[in-house]
């Protein structure tokens, strides 16, 4: 009842925005399970490309919300939502208002000696999601989304 209240609090564009990538996050994440890795890499953006270094105030402030808003959503997803799927939502709804991105793909080892992965986004200067343990993996991929 207490997220309800907080939800019910957000203006609208806000509340949509939530729903919005509530959705996603179920699409996104279905994708990554019943697809395989090659055939929906063309639409993550030009591979090993760059997207802008610089961006003006309103760009960052929009790509805060939804990286935000994303980072919210995707712990209470009933499904697994982690950096991947996190990155690529972002992603899309960048996309759709027109704002360049990077999705960055990384792999470090782990304690065991194991792979494991990692997913960033970023916007300008500003990563957008996977921030927290970005720096600990190297990167092996890159997709950039340039058209604006």
């Amino acid at each position: 009842m207490h997220k309800l209240k907080l939800y019910l609090k957000l203006n609208w564009r806000t509340q949509l925005l939530v729903i919005q990538t509530f959705i996603l996050c179920g699409i996104v994440r279905a994708l990554i399970l019943l697809i395989p890795f090659k055939k929906f890499r063309p639409y993550l953006g030009e591979h090993n490309a760059d997207s802008n270094l610089e961006e003006d105030i309103y760009v960052y402030r929009q790509a805060k919300k939804i990286g935000q808003v994303v980072s919210m959503v995707s712990r209470y997803t009933p499904w697994e939502s982690k950096c991947l799927v996190q990155a690529m939502v972002a992603q899309y709804l960048l996309k759709r208002r027109k704002i360049p991105a990077t999705l960055y793909l990384g792999v470090a080892k782990g304690s065991e000696g194991d792979l494991k992965a990692h997913a960033w986004l970023r916007c300008g200067q500003m990563i957008v999601t996977g921030d927290g343990a970005r720096m600990r993996y190297k990167e092996v991929a890159r997709f950039a989304n340039l058209a604006v």
